[in-house]
């Protein structure tokens, strides 16, 4: 998630962030997660150092950069942009396996006889939590991909209407 900060110290909270909302102001319509990708490195790349001040000075307001990020992506060939949601769709998935395998490791780390420590060391209860704390972030960030492979499985190029829309379409010529 593209996010802008006051200063560069690590501690300071983002004072703007570029969520899926900010680009569907403009282009009104659902944002998928390949399109706000391209759209927040749009902004990424395309920064100014005026933008900077004002993300300095907590005045940041979203304006013809988003505007812009918008119309560059549907200024992308079709074949682009299917491209984008194909890879976007294959990064998704990996990120779910990865959290899944994390998830598992877990878990069969918790269970009796995989666990490194009895009952009665003095990190024992600590070591569970840990573990514990993992499964929960694992589960979360597989809900939240489920979410966003679902979003990106929605995604239409514009190109799937025109097939459909032709009654006389026929796959074999092509």
């Amino acid at each position: 998630m593209l996010c802008g900060y006051p200063g560069e110290a690590e501690h300071e909270e983002p004072v703007f962030v570029w969520t899926y909302a900010t680009f569907e102001e403009y282009l009104t319509e659902c944002v998928t997660p390949s399109m706000y990708h391209f759209m927040a490195n749009y902004v990424h790349d395309n920064f100014t150092k005026d933008d900077l001040y004002e993300i300095a000075g907590e005045d940041y307001c979203p304006g013809d950069l988003e505007a812009a990020a918008v119309d560059a992506y549907f200024d992308l060939s079709v074949n682009e942009r299917i491209t984008m949601h194909e890879q976007e769709l294959v990064n998704l998935r990996a990120a779910k396996r990865r959290a899944e395998a994390k998830e598992s490791a877990a878990i069969d780390a918790m269970l009796e006889e995989n666990k490194p420590f009895d009952d009665t060391s003095p990190i024992a209860h600590e070591y569970a939590n840990f573990m514990r704390g993992i499964i929960e972030k694992s589960r979360a960030k597989m809900e939240r991909l489920e979410i966003e492979i679902h979003e990106e499985e929605q995604w239409r190029g514009g190109h799937e209407t025109d097939l459909e829309a032709d009654d006389h379409y026929d796959p074999m010529e092509e």
